[in-house]
């Protein structure tokens, strides 16, 4: 927003006319001047307004903010007193309640009118502009109040607010044509239109220099709809900024009877020979204006801005000074405390809801500088952690231990990311969740898989020289339906790891095989669901993002957690991965229904037996199944049965796994001779019931 020292100084005596004392002034207002130009002799502010304070757009906005600091008073811009009894010439309605006011001057304008020198000066005008036109710019600058102004001629019939029902294009004062969109307000006359309200006006109805009567606009409009159409669009202007963050509803008339005082001979914008007249006036209010009042106690201000003796005094003439009406009481038995009742002003009813808001202008007023800074005090006591932080501390017991990074990725990818998921898995059509104003083209989809951003990041490292990648993340993947067709609440926390090259860092060291690392992530992903008090179970699986041949599901239970398993083939290629990448997902919320504490065995001081065996397993059969199926045997000293090697010959078609089985009894010493006699009936078994034998 720029901010004209010229017209500031006619609102309010300023404290200092050097530039750089107002800008220290404006700085420290919380106004930020981006930049300084100077313009015949007088300083041009250029200043970063906040998205909820439509006021500041304004010289008479900040001028408000300096009188309070000062503590000095406004001279408010002379205006008309009564415009006209007289309607305007064509109906007026407004159909829809996203404009709250809307009002319609209508003005005949004089052959040959001219701006006063020093009024072209501060707007810089353009003379193909007619002077009414710079004249509503001038008006807004000064106190902020946007219109705009249609050639009465060109206008057909009526003037009608109203919300677009479809899409329409329409050619617009800047020569250029939009698709408006649906929802968004417009304003039209008996057959097409004329403005999309709040954004920009119609060539249709364009005020040209041969004009002689307009109908000038001023309204509120909703800001939320009037920040989408623009958006839309693609297009920013000076309304659509000011609308956006919330213009004044009062407004709406004071900045027409401000522009009928300055378009008259006497206003002293034009020249007294040709000045303009008003013809009638019409308008409309879809409610009155709800009068919100908020209560700040006087020890809350004190508190908040740590400072034990602000008087009642000073507060209350500040924000005075910003328009709020105040009424005091007094409270408690002594009346030491005070209870202030604030009446928002119409231009601050957008923004101030609540006592924080309060305290917020006051800190501005004083001078943050005011404001002592010291610690609250401490609380020791801590509160109890929520799911998510119990989920991250053991997940980070358990793989920070096994050599594993935490990472973070971004919550986005591409279209044609987006696509190669897909042509695998095309149910994820209908899942994908994709941004309709995506800042990049790389960010037009949530996430709905992580194994792409892992395998990128792998792959990144292993080009810088990095062996051995070992990675996990605890983040959120997005998807509007799960695999039964339910619709998510779109993002969902969930545990994905991924181990790409070696999974030991020696380097003098063979590289393990693909078997070997897999059967390892098996035993870090044991270690997880050990930490939520479970045990993993690997079942089937046919995930389609992972290789048909090398995957499984993880399971607590009957409960399907996740998956784990090595990348599609079709990704590898896809992402131009020089290396395998094993990767793993767990759904965390389904992790944390199932938690339970963690339960400790006795420790018994009876050694124990182990015997090993190596079975011939057939290619597809799961090692962790014969696992199963030896415990399932239910011999009462079996204590353990795990896996401790495992490896295939070329020329066979089946894998040998050897298993340690581990035998102790609670009460007494065992003797090798009962364990080889259970070790011959387990064998038996092995081999009627299920054909396995040993390798």
């Amino acid at each position: 927003m720029k901010l004209h020292q010229a017209l500031l100084e006619r609102l309010i005596e300023l404290p200092s006319t050097a530039e750089h004392e107002l800008r220290a002034v404006l700085d420290d207002l919380g106004l930020e001047v981006k930049k300084v130009e100077l313009e015949g002799g007088k300083a041009v502010f250029n200043i970063e307004t906040l998205a909820n304070r439509g006021d500041h757009l304004s010289a008479l906005g900040i001028a408000r903010e300096i009188s309070a600091r000062f503590l000095t008073g406004i001279k408010l811009p002379a205006s008309a007193g009564e415009i006209s009894t007289k309607k305007v010439s064509v109906p007026v309605r407004n159909l829809t309640d996203k404009c709250l006011r809307y009002a319609l001057m209508e003005m005949s304008l004089p052959v040959g009118m001219r701006l006063r020198a020093d009024v072209a000066q501060i707007l810089g005008s353009n003379p193909e502009h007619h002077p009414i036109v710079d004249l509503l710019n001038y008006v807004l600058l000064e106190i902020g109040q946007p219109m705009h102004a249609f050639d009465r001629d060109k206008v057909e019939g009526e003037v009608v607010v109203d919300l677009l029902q479809s899409a329409e294009r329409v050619e617009a004062l800047d020569g250029k044509t939009y698709e408006v969109p649906a929802g968004s307000i417009v304003i039209r006359d008996r057959r097409r239109i004329i403005a999309v309200a709040g954004v920009i006006g119609c060539a249709n109805t364009m005020v040209t220099k041969e004009t002689t009567r307009v109908l000038v606009e001023s309204a509120t409009f909703d800001p939320v709809c009037v920040r989408k159409t623009a958006r839309a669009m693609g297009i920013s202007t000076d309304a659509s900024y000011s609308f956006e963050r919330g213009a004044d509803p009062e407004g709406v008339i004071a900045g027409l009877k401000r522009l009928a005082h300055l378009a008259a001979g006497a206003g002293g914008a034009v020249k007294e020979s040709e000045g303009a007249h008003v013809l009638g006036l019409t308008q409309t209010e879809v409610q009155p204006l709800a009068v919100r009042r908020v209560t700040v106690l006087l020890s809350q201000f004190r508190k908040e801005l740590n400072l034990a003796r602000l008087e009642e005094v000073e507060v209350t003439s500040r924000l005075k000074n910003l328009g709020y009406q105040i009424e005091s009481v007094a409270i408690g038995k002594s009346g030491a405390d005070r209870e202030l009742r604030f009446t928002v002003p119409s231009w601050r009813i957008w923004d101030v809801q609540n006592p924080e808001d309060l305290v917020e202008d006051l800190a501005r007023s004083l001078s943050l500088g005011r404001v002592k800074l010291s610690l609250p005090p401490l609380d020791y006591n801590l509160p109890p952690p929520n799911d998510f932080e119990i989920a991250s501390s053991r997940i980070e017991r358990a793989l920070l231990g096994s050599g594993f990074h935490e990472v973070i990725t971004k919550g986005f990818y591409s279209a044609e990311d987006a696509e190669l998921l897909t042509r695998l898995q095309p149910e994820l059509a209908d899942r994908h969740l994709t941004m309709k104003n995506s800042v990049e083209r790389a960010y037009s989809h949530m996430k709905v898989s992580n194994c792409l951003h892992l395998g990128r990041l792998a792959e990144q490292n292993h080009r810088r020289g990095t062996h051995t990648v070992k990675v996990y993340e605890l983040g959120r993947l997005f998807s509007l339906k799960d695999n039964s067709g339910r619709v998510y609440e779109f993002e969902r926390d969930v545990l994905t790891l991924a181990q790409s090259g070696r999974w030991f860092e020696h380097e003098y060291k063979k590289a393990e095989l693909l078997e070997e690392c897999v059967f390892l992530l098996k035993g870090v992903l044991e270690s997880v669901f050990r930490a939520f008090g479970q045990e993993l179970v690997i079942g089937e699986s046919n995930h389609a993002l992972l290789h048909p041949g090398v995957q499984g599901s993880l399971k607590a239970g009957r409960a399907i957690l996740g998956y784990f398993g090595l990348l599609h083939p079709e990704l590898k290629s896809a992402l131009d991965l020089s290396q395998n990448l094993l990767y793993a997902e767990i759904e965390v919320e389904e992790m944390l229904r199932l938690i339970k504490p963690p339960e400790y065995a006795d420790l018994y001081d009876l050694p124990a037996i182990r015997r090993d065996i190596t079975l011939k397993l057939p290619l597809r059969t799961l090692a962790a199944k014969v696992m199963r199926q030896i415990l399932e045997m239910n011999h009462s000293i079996l204590e353990e049965v795990s896996v401790v090697d495992h490896f295939k010959k070329a020329d066979e078609d089946f894998r040998r796994t050897t298993y340690r089985l581990t035998f102790r009894d609670k009460k007494r010493t065992l003797e090798h001779s009962e364990v080889d006699a259970i070790m011959s009936q387990l064998l038996a078994t092995l081999r009627e019931k299920y054909a396995l034998d040993l390798a």
